[in-house]
């Protein structure tokens, strides 16, 4: 156990108060402003949480719903799998990349802005979908699609970390991903039922409706959420605090010294003033933040460079590259699936229409569900425990042994659907074990990688979710092009590539125990005077 008066508190290194929670400082601080988005009231924040859940998942869906439709693109256009396949690998590699520019996009003109622009873009390329006539024309139009879809992998994240405070946004996080999975799971139910009875472009043209939908709920219901606000002084809401001998400056550095004294006092109770006097919960939007456009930020020159090199920078941070690829590993695991759906189930011995395609997909978003209802809970009740036997110090690796359970599920996905698909067992098989348990993994996997990486560097919980999309997209693409022919040239069949990814999807996996026994605190420890610990100063 150790003692208060021992403990270097490093970020992601917590001390808990006596009911075992810690002390939540209103972090980002907010201003006196009404208008503040940290200061509106709870309605106004949930209209906009709403409003860009309920656009992500019109985004997704049109983007990652097109495998029961399969069968028929074929037939239509003269398609092999692999060409088939390619229709969704291009639009996830655009979606990964596009985030690139749309982040420094947004943070130039506006969070609304952006996705009114761009939900316009999508109801375009939905149009140029269903009027499709060859394949490259398709190709092109999905292309697109994902390009202007990639608003849904960004402007979420982004006006979560606007309006909620630090202490709040995994939650929220949590929230966002259930739209985005959801959109992925559902979606294909949709698609395979439309396609089955009505033709594939009558899926488009649902999209293109759904998308005209967005476009006036996003200008109804989406004020504005980027906000300047000058700090002055310390960013915590109250002064710092000292533990038992331990006290932190503003960095999250520790100094065990019981005789030393902030010395920046004033400025403490400036901001400790300004907190009491800031309306928490009781602002709303202003008329100027229901405008359209708002006028371009006179810092783009600084969010053109940081926005693009900083994610360069994150990418190669440790903690940071290992929860890319373990949301990366479950993610693509769907997809394989998702991708492989049609083409198995599809022909004999099951010989599934389009429309019974897609309702397999319901394993998936059971198996979501039934994640995103324990993987929080249980994370943090494995962390508790672990912070009550350490005398009341929390290190963010103490969350990481929930990752066990859910990775013995990971990989009995990937061991039981492979011989499913090889050995043509009982349709019930490859849907329970294969689909049901992949919803399971892609919804608690990442949750607690990605949780445990914000832990560690809270400040870039955005560049953290855009080094993970591109990490998941990248690999997401190549599957496009070598898992059939993998499948068919194996002697194994399908269960050479579903061993394939196992090892791409168990490997970082691996890493988790070097990070939980000491390696994790020792790179936070050498990070603990980076620049990304105030990257939120430089937004705000």
């Amino acid at each position: 156990m150790a003692s208060h008066a021992e403990v270097e508190l490093v970020p992601g290194t917590e001390v808990m108060d006596a009911s075992g929670k810690t002390k939540k400082a209103l972090i980002p601080q907010p201003s006196n402003d009404p208008q503040d988005p940290l200061n509106w009231a709870w309605y106004w924040k949930a209209m906009a949480m709403t409003s860009q859940w309920l656009f992500t998942w019109i985004s997704v869906t049109g983007a990652l719903s097109i495998a029961p439709m399969f069968p028929l693109l074929g037939q239509e256009f003269h398609l092999n799998n692999n060409q088939l396949s390619l229709l969704t690998g291009i639009t996830v590699i655009t979606l990964g990349f596009a985030n690139f520019f749309i982040v420094p996009l947004s943070n130039i003109f506006g969070r609304r802005a952006v996705s009114i622009v761009f939900s316009v873009f999508i109801m375009l390329t939905c149009i140029w979908e269903a009027l499709a006539t060859s394949h490259r024309s398709l190709l092109a139009a999905r292309a697109l699609n994902g390009l202007v879809c990639a608003t849904s992998e960004s402007i979420p994240v982004q006006m979560i970390a606007d309006i909620f405070f630090l202490h709040e946004r995994g939650l929220w996080t949590g929230v966002y991903f259930t739209g985005y999975f959801l959109g992925a799971f559902l979606g294909p139910v949709m698609s395979g039922n439309i396609a089955a009875h009505h033709g594939w472009n009558s899926f488009f043209w649902l999209e293109t409706g759904l998308s005209a939908f967005a476009i006036f709920m996003i200008a109804l219901t989406f004020p504005e959420t980027k906000y300047h606000r000058s700090s002055r002084g310390a960013k915590r809401v109250s002064p710092p605090e000292s533990v038992q001998g331990i006290t932190t400056d503003i960095e999250g550095n520790a100094e065990n010294n019981v005789e030393k004294v902030p010395t920046n006092t004033h400025n403490g109770a400036d901001s400790e003033t300004s907190s009491l006097n800031a309306p928490v919960g009781k602002g709303r939007p202003s008329r100027k933040q229901w405008m359209p456009f708002q006028a371009p930020d006179s810092r783009w020159k600084m969010f053109v460079v940081r926005d693009t090199l900083t994610p360069v920078k994150v990418f190669f941070n440790p903690i940071i590259f290992w929860a890319g690829l373990m949301l990366a590993g479950p993610a693509d695991l769907v997809l394989f699936f998702n991708i492989t759906e049609s083409v198995v189930l599809a022909a004999p011995p099951y010989l599934f229409t389009p429309a019974q395609v897609g309702y397999t997909n319901f394993a998936f978003v059971i198996g979501a569900v039934l994640g995103l209802a324990t993987a929080g809970p249980f994370s943090d009740w494995i962390a508790a425990r672990a912070t009550r036997k350490n005398g009341g110090i929390r290190e963010a690796e103490m969350r990481l042994p929930a990752l066990w359970f859910y990775m013995v599920i990971t990989m009995l996905s990937l061991i039981l659907g492979g011989l499913a698909y090889q050995r043509q067992w009982g349709w019930g098989h490859i849907v329970v074990w294969g689909y049901g348990f992949a919803g399971l993994s892609v919804t608690t996997v990442p949750t607690i990688a990605i949780a445990y990486a914000v832990d560690c560097y809270k400040p870039i919980s955005g560049e953290i979710m855009v080094v993970a999309t591109v990490c998941k997209n990248f690999i997401a693409f190549s599957y496009s092009y070598w898992v059939f022919d993998l499948a068919h040239e194996s002697k194994d069949g399908w269960i050479t590539p579903a061993m394939v990814i196992f090892a791409c999807t168990v490997g970082p996996a691996i890493f988790a125990l070097p990070l939980y026994y000491g390696l994790g605190k020792k790179i936070r420890r050498w990070t603990r005077n980076s620049d990304l610990h105030r990257m939120e100063e430089m937004i705000n």
